[in-house]
């Protein structure tokens, strides 16, 4: 088991031994991804927020339901989109935005049941990436995603972005050790 897990479930274990503030910790780790779950389905920031909270309220009660046999992220992923789901469906009827909705629109969103765990890990882990990489220098995220999303080599990236290709190794050797100092502070591994 991998030191991150196991850190985690001692938090969890601790929690569900009453030390209920240790709450906190899960839910700032994973605010980010919850809200990036919730705000494929409402656009209002008062409802994201409402529903996020009514996320975090659900995977509490029901933390004793968690097995430990698999991450945490992938548990609380899935409860995350089966509660959105559940949102979306009851207030449908009623909710202009949800009825304009295409059911197969919908259900495309909440694939999540029928996914297998390496997916939803591998979706958890683009979701974080892609928060940590909003976090890091602008000019570091770009030159990271140009060699690694985009494949580009050092010499079409200098081409493009009119730099040395020195520079921008530098750039992308930066942008790892941020993403790595973001991951390292909210205790993620990826």
């Amino acid at each position: 088991m991998d030191e991150f897990k196991e850190k985690e479930f001692e938090i969890i274990s601790d929690i569900l031994n009453g030390q209920r503030e240790l709450y906190r910790k899960l839910v700032d780790k994973y605010a980010p991804m919850v809200f990036s779950i919730v705000n494929k389905f409402v656009d209002r920031q008062d409802d994201r927020e409402e529903l996020a909270q009514q996320i975090f309220v659900k995977a509490y009660e029901r933390l004793d339901s968690f097995n430990m046999k698999s991450k945490f992220s992938s548990w609380l992923y899935r409860l995350a989109q089966n509660h959105c789901l559940d949102y979306a469906k009851n207030i449908r009827r009623s909710n202009k935005e949800f009825s304009e909705m295409e059911t197969g629109e919908l259900e495309s969103k909440m694939k999540v049941e029928e996914q297998p765990d390496e997916e939803i890990e591998s979706q958890e882990q683009k979701v974080m990436l892609e928060q940590a990489l909003a976090t890091i220098t602008p000019i570091y995220a770009e030159a990271f995603l140009m060699k690694y999303r985009d494949n580009m080599s050092y010499k079409a990236m200098a081409k493009r972005l009119d730099a040395k290709e020195g520079a921008l190794k530098v750039r992308v050797h930066r942008a790892r050790k941020e993403l790595q100092g973001y991951m390292k502070d909210y205790n993620i591994s990826i």
